[in-house]
């Protein structure tokens, strides 16, 4: 009761010493506004410049008369004054349905940079923003992934580009070597690899193997820079989506305190080690202080409540997995590609962006939840429902603070239609804006270079070591779990790959019998 007394009091102080923004009487307290319509699509991502333009972009394919699916990345603006650009075709990719999974950033001379799938490899490409609505001014795709589905992309407050993705990689590894780890339990599964980049994006440093687990694959991967500078990368450990091998195991996190040159050993949150259920959707904010939190739920319905752990020692310890209060997480079914977005505003404030329902007893499910942590309080804020429509499954939620301590808010809606198993035939893009509470910092003009950095050294691999926690009492069900949130022609594809090689090795093995 306290704590919650002490929370109240945090956030009125807030109230009373904020300076009114934009008109905005500073008493009244924040809220969300209606969802903006953007545009058609899905697997978005958002980031803000340094003159507080806000840049979106999102994977908008479509099927032409022919019926062929053509594949774009869609991009639009929101100036520094409200007003919005209308959203463009920027980047075309080819044709076939091939999702368009995308992170784009922004360096401090004004250049947008996106890292995206073109026909299942990975590339990057460039424009300057206030040259970015003419597809004519996106530089040429510059190749550095090849085979793979997630990636993630930063550019640091050195203007240092930072990429992971989940590959098999072909490209050398600092010993010129090529990688291809997985083994018979998850044939075919991805591997988690970083590179960067000091000069725009033109030019990239060799792989680095992040994770090299021979029979799980890497999904869900997240990178991203604290307010201390350090570098962190996320991800979930076991399952592939993608191709379909390997079981949920843990959720890991790895940090680099020499702007990506070299990475730690994973921290390993397994959630307990429990037979029944492992986590999934592990993703992480760093507080002002330095310490960490990251959240993560249970890949099984036994279990849906939405776990914190906090660490202040970068990972070598954490405390017990305790449930964010008032929220539980969505079906498992309808989780497999989705995931957490976890932030801290300017003020300290640690925001959990997550799609669940406050109540398992009610009908009314898939509601996009803002819910706020207060760390000198220890006390999470009652859930604020930001979205809900029973027509509409609101997922992938991304988000970034601008200078007022405003939140941009990004996420996609898979339409629900009657009578019908297709997840991917109504798919939206919608935006939300939570208004600032402090005096807004300074905007900063572009700059016209880059500042160099460090050349990169020698990586060394560490194998990764489970951090113990205590184990958490099982809960029998008979739930049966299926995956019905697959990308049809992707998993077909890769049906019938995996298909092939089988049948051609029976071949084979038949004609070395005789």
């Amino acid at each position: 009761m306290l704590s919650k007394w002490l929370a109240i009091f945090f956030l009125a102080l807030i109230a009373v010493t904020s300076v009114p923004v934009m008109g905005q009487d500073a008493a009244a307290p924040q809220s969300w506004t209606p969802a903006k319509y953007l545009g058609d699509g899905w697997w978005e991502s958002i980031t803000l410049d340094s003159e507080n333009n806000l840049h979106i972009g999102w994977y908008g394919g479509f099927t032409g008369a022919d019926g062929a699916a053509h594949d774009l990345f869609k991009y639009m603006m929101k100036r520094n004054d409200g007003t919005w650009t209308a959203p463009y075709d920027a980047i075309y990719t080819g044709d076939g349905g091939l999702t368009i999974r995308n992170a784009i950033t922004v360096t401090s001379d004004g250049m947008l940079h996106v890292a995206y799938r073109l026909q299942g490899d990975h590339d990057v490409s460039s424009a300057p923003v206030f040259g970015a609505l003419n597809a004519a001014n996106w530089s040429a795709p510059n190749q550095v992934g090849t085979d793979g589905y997630y990636l993630d992309m930063i550019a640091d407050r050195y203007d240092t580009l930072h990429l992971v993705l989940s590959e098999r990689s072909k490209f050398p590894v600092r010993e010129n070597q090529e990688v291809f780890a997985e083994g018979a339990k998850c044939f075919l599964c991805f591997d988690l690899f970083y590179r960067r980049s000091t000069d725009g994006g033109k030019t990239w440093t060799d792989v680095v193997p992040i994770s090299l687990e021979t029979e799980s694959g890497s999904d869900r991967p997240k990178i991203q820079e604290g307010n201390s500078g350090r570098l962190y990368i996320t991800w979930d450990e076991g399952k592939d989506w993608y191709t379909g091998g390997g079981a949920p195991q843990d959720v890991r996190m790895s940090y680099s305190d020499d702007h990506g040159l070299t990475w730690s050993k994973p921290s390993i949150l397994d959630g307990g080690n429990l037979p029944d259920r492992k986590p999934i959707q592990g993703t992480l904010t760093e507080l002002r202080d330095g310490t960490i939190m990251m959240v993560w739920r249970y890949d099984s319905d036994q279990d849906r409540h939405i776990y914190y752990q906090i660490s202040s020692d970068l990972g070598i310890t954490w405390t017990d997995p305790e449930p964010v209060p008032g929220i539980y997480a969505r079906v498992a079914s309808k989780s497999t590609l989705d995931h957490f977005e976890l932030i801290t505003d300017r003020l300290g404030v640690i925001h959990l962006f997550a799609v669940g329902q406050s109540n398992l007893e009610i009908e009314r499910t898939e509601q996009l939840y803002d819910i706020t942590y207060v760390p000198s309080s220890k006390y999470w804020i009652d859930p604020q429902r930001i979205y809900y429509n029973a027509s509409e499954r609101p997922e992938w939620p991304e988000a970034v603070v601008g200078p007022a301590n405003d939140i941009h808010l990004t996420w996609f809606n898979r339409g629900i239609i009657p009578n019908s198993d297709c997840n991917t035939c109504v798919l939206k893009v919608y935006y939300s804006y939570l208004p600032g509470n402090i005096v807004p910092e300074p905007t900063r003009a572009f700059k016209p270079t880059f500042t160099p950095m460090p050349t990169a050294t020698v990586f060394i691999y560490h194998e990764p070591t489970t951090t113990p926690f205590p184990t958490l009492e099982g809960v029998r069900s008979s739930l049966t779990i299926t995956t019905v949130d697959n990308y049809a022609s992707q998993t077909f594809l890769s049906g019938m790959f995996i298909s092939a090689l089988f049948c051609g090795a029976i071949v084979i093995l038949l004609r070395l019998r005789r």
